[in-house]
């Protein structure tokens, strides 16, 4: 098998670097931390990890990719709910990044194309999904200092 293209092979070990960063965000969460809501309207942990759940799909959105129609619901009832829809997902993601064209990357779109960033290449729609994740990653800590439940590791 070839080796991956260089821009699948860097986008590969982000969805990595975020998986492990996740797996140590969620790793020894309290369950009643889980559903708080310390800032009174503002976001639970479980309402975050429904959006990172979401945010996989829109990468698969944006990537044009047929596997979207595999992902897994958003709703998540646990830790351990939200953990296995999260790797399924990436799974999804990670699938889609090493099938999607290498040509395709950095052109800019010839026919119209649905959805934000539209006119943008495929590369820039599909990483500010990426930074998004990442920073309700750090969202979740927060969270969590604040609930007295910090998370042990970072990476």
């Amino acid at each position: 098998m070839a080796a991956p293209h260089p821009i699948s092979q860097t986008l590969l070990e982000l969805l990595t670097n975020q998986s492990n960063r996740t797996r140590f965000a969620l790793e020894g969460l309290a369950p009643e931390v889980f559903s708080a809501d310390p800032g009174g309207g503002c976001h639970s942990i479980q309402q975050i990890g429904e959006h990172l759940v979401g945010l996989r799909g829109f990468q698969l959105m944006l990537l044009g990719s047929g596997l979207a129609k595999d992902m897994p619901e958003k709703a998540v009832a646990s830790v351990d709910d939200l953990r296995s829809k999260l790797d399924q997902a990436t799974d999804l993601v990670r699938r889609a990044i090493q099938e999607h064209d290498p040509d395709d990357w950095h052109a800019k779109p010839t026919e119209p194309r649905e959805g934000p960033w539209a006119e943008l290449p495929t590369l820039i729609r599909v990483i500010r999904p990426i930074n998004d994740f990442t920073n309700h990653l750090g969202a979740i800590r927060a969270i969590r200092r604040i609930l007295g439940n910090s998370a042990e590791q970072t990476q």
